[in-house]
């Protein structure tokens, strides 16, 4: 199986397998958390040991995904350093950033880009699963972290318990009973309490600030 970035898994776990239609309402922000998360894991990106963790470039050179590129170099033609919430922000707002994730996913035959309408009318993309062994094995890793089956760990999958815990995502994914068990150890892995190196760290707050953010934008909208 090919392996998928952080932000090609999010995405998985924000659709209905069957429909390809979106959960909930807080997946460009986790999949910008995760793009950026993606980056810190690959050492692209570092950000300052403070409270304002702006964020700079260490390795400019390009990767394997369109979209990471862009991002770098977003962040490389910045006149000034950015926390990396602001940083969330402005990635969440790439245009058609949730429908560009899904092809990149469609190019790997994982989903397939299909069409319906809402109300019988308002035509939509919608992406229906292909291919589930991807999201199983997903979620296999994440069951064993979460609700300690193993005591083994990997930094990828501790980023993908956080990105979807924040992001509303678990309940949707897994057996709610089992989470509510569990809930103790899943708050620990999701904070980086367990087994997170500093890169995993600086990760866990970029998903934090990808939640913060999707919090504050309707508040704006409310206040305009």
């Amino acid at each position: 199986m090919n392996k998928l970035l952080l932000h090609q898994e999010i995405m998985l776990l924000a659709l209905r397998d069957e429909e390809g239609t979106s959960i909930g309402a807080m997946y460009n922000h986790a999949i910008a958390g995760a793009v950026l998360s993606e980056l810190l894991l690959q050492q692209k990106i570092e950000t300052t040991d403070d409270k304002k963790r702006l964020v700079s470039i260490v390795d400019s050179d390009s990767v394997r995904n369109a979209l990471l590129n862009e991002v770098i170099q977003m962040i490389a033609a910045a006149k000034r350093k950015r926390p990396i919430r602001d940083w969330v922000m402005k990635v969440a707002m790439i245009k058609n950033l949730k429908h560009r994730v899904a092809q990149e996913l469609c190019d790997l035959k994982i989903l397939k880009a299909d069409e319906d309408k809402v109300l019988w009318v308002f035509p939509r993309k919608i992406y229906p699963e292909i291919a589930p062994k991807y999201e199983r094995g997903i979620k296999d890793r994440m069951a064993k972290l979460m609700f300690g089956q193993t005591t083994q760990h990997d930094d990828r999958t501790t980023l993908l318990v956080s990105l979807a815990s924040h992001a509303g995502l678990l309940p949707c994914n897994f057996d709610k009973g089992r989470l509510k068990r569990n809930k103790d150890r899943i708050k620990k892995v999701a904070n980086g309490d367990l087994f997170a190196a500093r890169a995993t760290k600086d990760a866990i707050v970029a998903v934090q600030a990808a939640v913060m953010a999707a919090a504050i934008i309707p508040t704006v909208a409310a206040s305009n």
